[in-house]
């Protein structure tokens, strides 16, 4: 989570591994040949043209450069107005979109895209080999997501205007981090030359996607309309993957920050769509106005432990101690809704992402036993009178009050702790600037990581002196491994190294949900994705 300020939606995210994904090594993966299928079939009849949709966004994104700005507002928007070269499904399974086909090179050191003809940019320039080697470059150059695949990604070129070729220095899941990735978009090359200091410019939001942008009120609304120029690619719709109906004229998205205001927007009918909070679930739910769809997916609640010299919890006693203190299933119950809450079995994936679920070091994670996690504290070392510094953001208060349930079970034990909330900018840089000045760090992670590097218990802990160079070799396998079987071996052995080493305690995982307007069809609440909705006469 320490990679963007607003929450992002684990759809978006959650994916199966290579072994499952990818074809075998020097086939190709084509564009599925089936009919489209615009929009589901519901008891309204066919989909229409026409209408604005109203959604609520919790604030103005800012930019739509979705390299370079993580905020949540920024992805929605963007996978209206860009395509990549693959996405994901309803099933979190990567398709081709911009590709027709994509191909592994039989040494896994090779992936060759082949882009569907025809597609035009919403100005009505082709799309080219050349713009999404761009695209590409900068995604991996500028965006936080592709940081995984930087130290082995050799070259990206263009061997003729509709092929794109990707040379590794070592085997990688690159389909997996691409069909994942919010910056993956493809953009015209010159609106990606003009990027400046703060990304690319807003008047450069070019895709060529089934919407474009018509208008931009700071701070108040943003309007897309339907982009003419839209040619989807074949298949029935799913996620984000499939022919797109485009039926809309408008999307409207309304910056309203309050999220009381937004309730009665939703229920008044101001709003179409909105992401409540987990306290209006039951009277949403209540509600015979409005509908409820329920993510697939689901975040990671976490706690961090840090690492560094200057906190106790760079005694493996200590990280031991806090293990057993906290009483996860407690927590989960205080906090969670039923319906939106999955107990945790400690992996950095949860069972939404079979391929990447582990029950390696399941049993200590399920431990709790206070009376022996204080006898570990002394262990550790930690003096009569210690505090130990608890550290969170003020955007999500359901960290607050975990922190708080965990200080009272410290108080419990004879130990002292200070709970402390900041905006997400100043948590992150007290984070990663000030590495000796606090203890635990509670915040929420992608619970369905593309690949193992991205997980926070990976990729999010450098700053917090967490072995990360013990753990590069396992990473090493698992990018090497060829077969579900190898896969599901290396994965459980990065699950037992992090169960070693408790660079976090996962608390519980949590579903996020959409409530809407039952006027609004083809949509079932997968995600703030309105590519296929139509509106009901």
């Amino acid at each position: 989570m320490d990679r963007t300020g607003q929450r992002r939606k684990p759809k978006i995210i959650a994916l199966v591994t290579a072994g499952l994904l990818l074809s075998a090594c020097g086939t190709a993966t084509k564009s599925p040949s089936t009919p489209a299928t615009p929009a589901a079939q519901s008891d309204a009849g066919q989909p229409a043209r026409g209408g604005n949709l109203t959604v609520r966004l919790a604030q103005d994104p800012g930019s739509l450069d979705t390299v370079q700005n993580s905020n949540a507002g920024t992805s929605y928007l963007g996978h209206e107005i860009f395509e990549s070269l693959v996405a994901i499904d309803a099933n979190y399974q990567p398709q081709p979109v911009l590709a027709e086909s994509y191909k592994k090179g039989d040494d896994g050191l090779s992936y060759t895209f082949t882009l569907r003809k025809g597609v035009q940019f919403s100005d009505g320039s082709p799309l080219t080999s050349a713009d999404v080697v761009a695209s590409m470059r900068y995604w991996v150059e500028k965006g936080s997501y592709a940081g995984s695949l930087k130290p082995v990604l050799k070259e990206i070129t263009a061997p003729d205007e509709n092929t794109v070729l990707f040379s590794l220095k070592a085997p990688f899941n690159l389909v997996a981090l691409m069909a994942a990735s919010h910056g993956s978009g493809i953009r015209r090359a010159a609106d990606v030359a003009a990027a400046g200091a703060t990304g690319i410019p807003q008047d450069h939001a070019i895709g060529t996607g089934p919407y474009k942008l018509k208008s931009w009120t700071a701070g108040q609304e943003i309007v897309l309309e339907r982009n003419d120029k839209y040619k989807p690619p074949t298949g029935e719709s799913s996620g984000y993957a499939g022919a797109k109906g485009a039926y809309l004229d408008t999307i409207t998205y309304k910056v309203i920050a309050d999220r009381d205001a937004a309730f009665n927007s939703l229920q008044t009918g101001l709003l179409d769509i909105s992401e409540p909070s987990y306290d209006q679930y039951d009277q949403i739910k209540q509600n015979p106005n409005l509908k409820i769809g329920v993510e697939g997916a689901a975040n990671i609640q976490y706690v961090a432990l840090n690492h560094n010299s200057g906190s106790i919890f760079s005694k493996p006693e200590a990280r031991d101690a806090m293990n057993l203190l906290v009483d996860k299933k407690a927590i989960m119950e205080s906090q969670g809704v039923p319906d939106l809450t999955l107990p945790s079995n400690g992996a950095f994936a949860t069972q939404t992402n079979k391929a990447m679920y582990s029950e390696a070091g399941k049993a200590k994670w399920d431990q709790h036993d206070p009376e022996k996690a204080k006898q570990l504290f002394a262990a550790a070392g930690l003096r009569p009178g210690q505090t130990i510094r608890m550290i969170t953001t003020d955007e999500f208060p359901q960290f607050k009050d975990a922190l708080v349930i965990i200080q009272d079970s410290l108080k419990k034990i004879g130990i002292n702790a200070t709970v402390e909330s900041y905006d997400f900018a100043t948590l992150i840089g007290r984070k990663n600037n000030q590495p000796n000045s606090w203890d635990v760090l509670a915040l929420m992670d992608d619970a369905n990581p593309p690949v193992p590097s991205y997980s926070d218990n990976v990729q999010g802990m450098d700053n917090m002196g967490y072995p990360r160079d013990k753990l590069a070799p396992l990473l090493t396998a698992y990018n090497a491994a060829q077969t579900p079987e190898e896969q599901k071996q290396a994965i459980d052995k990065i699950q037992e190294f992090t169960s070693e080493n408790l660079p976090t305690l996962t608390l519980y995982n949590a579903r996020s949900y959409v409530a809407y307007n039952p006027k609004v069809q083809g949509y079932d609440g997968w995600g703030l994705e309105f590519a296929n909705a139509w509106l009901a006469r």
